[in-house]
């Protein structure tokens, strides 16, 4: 737990308490402001951009506390993780909205379960075999991350759709409690969720994930040959500047590269902005790291990071091939 924790997380596990501005964090919000879509010629871990292992080590089950671990360990500069919340109110890693592909357990959701009911949960790996491995807790994966003190970002998105503030306020709190600040931030879909972890949280980086229709389309044998039909979202600059108002700054945008490509000025109007740009793909890294090749030959510009499927190095020679 921090040591600088307020008096009330100790009088209540959920307890939501606003946080002041802390050295640390300042400090790793200026590092990330100054990679922040940095032109061709900055130094950084990959040509300016910040890589995070999505759901962690490609050779380990997705969300798993051996993906996390091993992502720690490894080149990455961050990991990317789901979370959702039980019925008791604990979180826990898991993607899908309902149990199956990655666990034993199928047909339940997350939020119909009990901590008690979820220590039975074993997942499957990315072949979707059954493993020995439980389903993790975020409160065990934040102990583990933090005895590795590697000095890396947990990349923390929430799945479930909720209206209420009290999720993502205490989603903030169990992070806070668990991590060093500066080393995690927290992404939704829902903006409304940001907006209520800003309440808790004032200088923390925080990530508006964009769902592109028509990337999504290409991805499901069931709608590709009419993925065309969908278009992918427009951001322009009133949009980037109305996420700014509503969420409060540092507060940045998550894209497909589909998304990127359809917006050519994502990048420049984000860098004359301030707001941090990270990408992902549903496919292959190749075509992850040709669009944002592309994206660079265009504006001399790349994002601030990149969420990636397989290894740091291999990434990065994609992104800098001539």
């Amino acid at each position: 737990m921090n040591s600088s924790a307020p008096a009330c997380w100790a009088a209540s596990p959920m307890a939501m308490c606003p946080r002041p501005a802390e050295p640390r964090r300042l400090a790793h919000i200026l590092i990330l402001a100054a990679t922040l879509l940095a032109p061709v010629a900055a130094h950084a871990t990959c040509q300016g951009m910040v890589l995070h292992a999505h759901r962690g080590h490609p050779d380990a089950p997705e969300n798993a506390q051996s993906a996390i671990t091993r992502a720690v360990e490894g080149a990455w500069d961050g990991v990317e993780i789901d979370i959702q919340q039980l019925g008791d109110a604990h979180w826990v890693l898991h993607h899908d909205l309902q149990l199956g592909r990655t666990t034993t357990l199928s047909g339940r959701r997350v939020q119909d379960l009990t901590s008690t009911a979820w220590k039975e949960v074993m997942l499957k790996d990315r072949n979707g075999r059954v493993t020995r491995e439980n389903a993790p807790f975020l409160s065990a994966v934040l102990d583990k991350v933090n005895e590795a003190d590697k000095d890396k970002v947990l990349n923390v998105e929430i799945k479930q759709s909720n209206s209420r503030c009290d999720a993502a306020q205490q989603a903030v709190s169990t992070l806070h409690r668990g991590l060093p600040d500066g080393n995690w931030f927290l992404t939704a879909i829902e903006r409304g969720q940001l907006r209520c972890a800003r309440q808790v949280d004032a200088t923390g980086y925080l990530g508006q994930i964009v769902l592109d229709p028509q990337a999504l389309a290409r991805q499901n044998p069931a709608t590709r040959a009419s993925a065309s039909r969908f278009a992918p979202p427009r951001i322009d600059e009133t949009w980037l500047r109305r996420l700014q108002q509503e969420v409060g700054k540092p507060v940045g945008v998550h894209v497909d590269i589909n998304t990127l490509n359809a917006n050519p000025r994502l990048l420049p109007m984000a860098r004359e902005l301030g707001v941090p740009v990270f990408t992902y793909h549903l496919g292959p890294d190749a075509e992850h790291a040709r669009a944002l090749r592309d994206a660079r030959r265009l504006t001399g510009l790349l994002p601030s990071g990149a969420i990636i499927d397989g290894q740091p190095a291999a990434f990065c020679d994609g992104v800098s091939a001539p």
